[in-house]
């Protein structure tokens, strides 16, 4: 999957999965760090596009610095 990114604010976390939803399945997930919530954007293959696809998307719609993790 593409982690997107983390984001310390939702609006922004929910922007940047609007602007990937297109290309594969995408979830916000809130943690907290020292005492700050930060939301983290992933982007799930949903059949249609490559994991490469899918990381060049994140990188042209508001995710710069996100990258591919494989379990």
């Amino acid at each position: 999957y593409i982690a997107a990114g983390s984001f310390e604010d939702a609006a922004e976390a929910q922007q940047v999965a609007t602007q990937l939803s297109g290309f594969g399945k995408t979830e916000i997930q809130r943690s907290e760090f020292e005492g700050k919530d930060w939301y983290s954007v992933n982007l799930y293959p949903d059949g249609h596009g490559s994991l490469d696809d899918m990381l060049q998307a994140a990188w042209s719609h508001g995710a710069p610095d996100a990258l591919v993790v494989r379990n």
